[in-house]
């Protein structure tokens, strides 16, 4: 086992936490080789050399950003390879941590949520994004969690921003900076016009509040969905909120954090293997695990039992 830590996520807190378990992770687990990651920078070179040395489990230690970044760096080489055989796990040391939801008591040390056990590994789907920015510029990266644009990727872009009354909420409370983040957005949020394809059916347009793709019902503190998707069921769930007045947002939002969504008015579900978006003249934001860019449209597919992932 190698892990790759991240000691400045979740606001520089990473390493606080990480010392939090040290003593009983090297009673778990010995003395396994421990790289600190500052960036994603070189993280490619590091993982092609741990697969070269026969490293059976590469476990990223920060947050769902780490996690991101860490798996992208992974599949990067040829999945083809012998790194398609390497179990990927995670020591949650985020704030949000949605990659270990549900937390389970028995997959934690002294709090942290983990997922460590490489002999009840299985493959799990991803989500493929290929995106055209402002320039016209093509790129590519895939998601382990969810994806999406609307209320909720703006909500992350300010949320990451750490402006001076969200910073000091994440200081005291993750959730509420989430929940202040979400509000803060809903009112200075209008809908957008945006051209939807969901997998063959006709396209449509859209005056769009929220888009969700997912593999993983929950993205973000307490937030998550009513609706059956599985990690490995080869499928994405996709989750769109549209023409929604303020009130109407606040509402879903409010219902988001009781897990209800199916069936509330102004919204629809499908499950799919793909999805296109494409908006006007202007960008959108584009969120993917947390990470948010700049996006004028943006195509999205399930690519199944893509990695191997700890439980």
């Amino acid at each position: 086992m190698h892990v790759l830590l991240n000691p400045h996520c979740d606001h520089g807190r990473g390493g606080k936490k990480w010392a939090r378990i040290a003593s009983d992770w090297q009673g778990r687990f010995g003395d396994c080789r421990i790289t600190e990651t500052h960036s994603t920078e070189g993280l490619v070179e590091i993982l092609r050399g741990l697969v070269r040395e026969g490293e059976q489990t590469i476990v990223a230690a920060g947050g769902d950003g780490t996690v991101h970044w860490i798996l992208n760096a992974l599949l990067s080489l040829t999945r083809s390879g012998p790194e398609r055989a390497v179990s990927f796990g995670a020591v949650g040391l985020g704030s949000s941590n949605d990659f270990h939801k549900p937390f389970r008591p028995e997959n934690a040390i002294r709090g942290i949520p983990v997922r460590l056990d490489a002999g009840q590994s299985r493959l799990q789907d991803l989500i493929e994004v290929r995106w055209e920015d402002e320039t016209g510029g093509k790129h590519a990266r895939f998601c382990v969690n969810n994806a999406g644009l609307g209320i909720t990727a703006e909500g992350n872009r300010r949320f990451s921003a750490k402006g001076p009354v969200i910073g000091t909420l994440q200081h005291f409370s993750v959730e509420a900076a989430i929940a202040a983040s979400a509000v803060w957005t809903i009112f200075s949020y209008r809908n957008r016009s945006f051209r939807i394809q969901v997998d063959d059916r006709p396209p449509f347009q859209a005056m769009l509040t929220n888009l969700g793709i997912l593999k993983n019902p929950y993205f973000g503190g307490g937030l998550h969905y009513d609706l059956p998707i599985a990690p490995d069921d080869g499928r994405l769930c996709i989750c769109l909120s549209e023409s929604m007045s303020r009130f109407q947002a606040v509402r879903t939002l409010v219902r988001l954090y009781q897990g209800r969504f199916k069936g509330l008015p102004g919204t629809a579900s499908w499950t799919a293997s793909r999805v296109s978006v494409v908006a006007g003249s202007r960008c959108f934001a584009l969120e993917m695990d947390g990470e948010v860019v700049q996006a004028r449209k943006a195509d999205f597919k399930v690519v199944p039992k893509a990695v191997r992932c700890c439980a």
